[in-house]
C-alpha cells in the first residue's frame, strides 16, 4: 500500500455553537476525491464512514467498519497505541497543524507520516484539543478516497 504522505484538511460551515460543527477533509493523495463530511463534538467525530469517540484516554469505535481501539500514553499523552497502531500526534507551536509519525492498522498498516493542516471554527478547535482524532478521520478520509474497505 502506498503510504500517506500528506492530507488536506479544507472547512466547511460550522454549526452546533462553541462545543463543535463540521468539518470536510479532502484526501492530498486523491485530488479528484470528494471531502468527507464529519460531525464534531467534544471528544467525538463522526461520519459517514467514521464514529469515533474518547472514553477515558481511549479512542473507540469503528472507522469503515473496523474496530478502532487506541489508548494515550500516561507517561506522554500524544502517544496513543493499541490494537488499531502506533502513533504520535503533536499540536504545531502555532496550533495550524498536527504533525504525525507512526501507523494504523492491524494487519495492513499505513504509515501516518504527515502534517495535517486544520481549518478555522468550532469544530476545528475541538480537533485542536483532541489532536488524535483528526488523525483518525484524516485516515478515514484518504482511505474512503482510494476506495479501500477496511
Amino acid at each position: 500500500m502506498r503510504s500517506i504522505s500528506l492530507l488536506l484538511a479544507a472547512a466547511c460551515a460550522t454549526s452546533g455553537g462553541s462545543s463543535g460543527g463540521t468539518i470536510a477533509i479532502k484526501s492530498f493523495g486523491y485530488p479528484s476525491a470528494r471531502p468527507v463530511n464529519y460531525s464534531v463534538g467534544n471528544g467525538v467525530i463522526t461520519g459517514s464512514n467514521l464514529d469515533a469517540r474518547l472514553d477515558q484516554g481511549c479512542i473507540r469505535g469503528t472507522m469503515g467498519g473496523t474496530p478502532i481501539q487506541l489508548c494515550s500514553d500516561p507517561a506522554n499523552p500524544n502517544h496513543w497505541s493499541g490494537a488499531t497502531g502506533d502513533f504520535t500526534a503533536v499540536l504545531s507551536p502555532d496550533k495550524r497543524s498536527v504533525n504525525v509519525e507512526g501507523y494504523l492498522g492491524p494487519g495492513r498498516q499505513v504509515p501516518l507520516n504527515q502534517v495535517i493542516p486544520l481549518g478555522e471554527g468550532p469544530g476545528w478547535d475541538q480537533l485542536r484539543l483532541n489532536p488524535a482524532l483528526l488523525v483518525i478521520a484524516s485516515t478515514a478520509a484518504d482511505l474512503q478516497a482510494a476506495r479501500i474497505r477496511r
